[in-house]
């Protein structure tokens, strides 16, 4: 009797030995517990069952509004962010974070799982969105200098921003830590701050004029004004810091209808003619006569075929779309800056810096001649024959070099030669009469 009371204990012990080894291999092996992706519990109970938990997770998340600090009244889904949540290395993390759960407690209770969700980011999607926003950006903007009245203002620099795309994707993962399909998400863009080139207290050392010069033209030619007006516009203000370098042509930009140029008088291949962008050579001649007078270093220049009547032989600056340049220089140790002026028949170039009464700027030309006009004879019909009358006078070519002779306290420091222009020789043109007379019409004998 005693032994079948042994033995149905011992089976009853086994039993409920294997009831509890059951159970810890189910509790254990299934996984059950309490899994949080973030702020958010995922239905799920089991290991088994967090991958449908995820994938409805990860749907439902595509469409949470994103909102951006700086801009809140404009938002876009998740999903127009390019970001996805990554359903397989999340459900990993899940899995990691379990078996790192102590024994007892996925034993004795239902552990809280919690991981951070991870996430696939589509970069082209993310810039897409992102460029929506370039509206929060601004350049810097360098001092600027003002001269006016004969006055010298300086106004102050001002810093701009740009978005940090790297930095922001990363502001936008670390908002989504705690992410949930029922809550708004919102971030603040990562910007980066833009230092000016140019700031007041470098400008505040430029106190007057180092070299002037003017020109004229007739007021009532109109769209040559106006050419003359944007020119010297897009030089007014310009600074250059020591060694820097300013190219007309970049300076200007193309000349074209489009950016604002009319047709007017142009010399093209020794010809006068109509052209957009008239007049702008007359600004940078002027602009080259001012640089010579404030010892500017001459990097590039050329001269008109022919010679012109705004500025003295050897003088002038002729520039082209096509690769006709003048390029100045600061040799100085001290920013330069330009400042323009036009009047209703006169344009005006300062070069402003820090002024030295004692050095004085003279120019001289010398003129070689090279070759007399050519002789060009046209029929006219309305001159009786025999007549001739001129036309156009021609000139001769001519070659000038120009000297620029620096005196300090009255003494000459330098004497440079600083171009040679050649300018061809232009025709003598002669009308000859056709028309004939009576006098000069004779009848034949019979």
């Amino acid at each position: 009797m005693s032994h079948s009371w042994y033995r149905i204990a011992l089976f009853a012990g086994l039993s409920v030995l294997g009831l509890g080894v059951g159970v810890v291999y189910y509790r254990v092996k299934q996984g059950a517990g309490v899994f949080y992706v973030g702020a958010f519990r995922l239905p799920a109970e089991t290991l088994a069952e967090l991958e449908p938990s995820l994938q409805q997770m990860a749907e439902a998340l595509e469409a949470v509004p994103v909102y951006v600090e700086q801009v809140p009244q404009q938002t876009y889904p998740l999903s127009a962010w390019g970001f996805r949540l990554d359903v397989p290395a999340t459900k990993e993390a899940l899995h990691l974070a379990w078996e790192a759960t102590p024994f007892w407690k996925r034993l004795t209770t239902q552990p809280r799982v919690q991981v951070a969700p991870l996430w696939k980011v589509n970069p082209e999607a993310f810039e897409r969105t992102l460029a929506r926003y370039r509206s929060i950006e601004r350049p810097p903007q360098d001092a600027r200098l003002r001269y006016q009245g004969g006055q010298i203002t300086i106004l102050p620099e001002q810093a701009g921003q740009q978005i940090d795309p790297k930095h922001t994707m990363r502001a936008l993962t670390d908002a989504l830590q705690y992410a949930s399909p029922d809550t708004p998400v919102k971030f603040a863009l990562a910007t980066e701050t833009l230092r000016p080139r140019l700031i007041a207290e470098q400008l505040s050392v430029i106190t007057g004029e180092m070299g002037r010069y003017t020109t004229r033209f007739p007021g009532y030619q109109v769209h040559r004004y106006h050419n003359i007006r944007l020119a010297a516009q897009a030089l007014n203000g310009r600074v250059l810091m020591p060694g820097e370098r300013l190219s007309y042509n970049a300076t200007l930009g193309k000349r074209t209808l489009k950016n604002g140029f009319r047709l007017a008088p142009v010399i093209i291949r020794g010809e006068k003619q109509l052209g957009v962008g008239g007049g702008i050579c007359q600004v940078s001649s002027t602009l080259y006569n001012a640089a010579l007078l404030a010892e500017l270093k001459i990097v590039r220049r050329a001269n008109h075929s022919i010679p012109i009547t705004y500025v003295p032989l050897g003088r002038d600056a002729t520039v082209t779309d096509t690769g006709l340049d003048l390029v100045i220089e600061n040799p100085h140790p001290h920013p330069i800056a330009i400042a323009t002026e036009v009047g209703r028949s006169s344009v005006t170039v300062r070069i402003l810096g820090v002024p030295n009464p004692a050095r004085r700027v003279i120019l001289r030309t010398e003129q070689f001649a090279l070759k007399s006009p050519p002789v060009k004879e046209e029929p006219d019909p309305n001159l009786p024959v025999g007549v001739r009358k001129i036309k156009e006078k021609g000139s001769a070519g001519v070659k000038v070099i120009l000297w620029r002779l620096v005196y300090e306290n009255g003494q000459l420091v330098r004497r440079e030669r600083v171009a040679t222009s050649i300018y061809r020789a232009q025709p003598r043109v002669i009308r000859v009469g056709t028309k004939a007379t009576a006098a000069s019409r004779s009848t034949p004998d019979l």
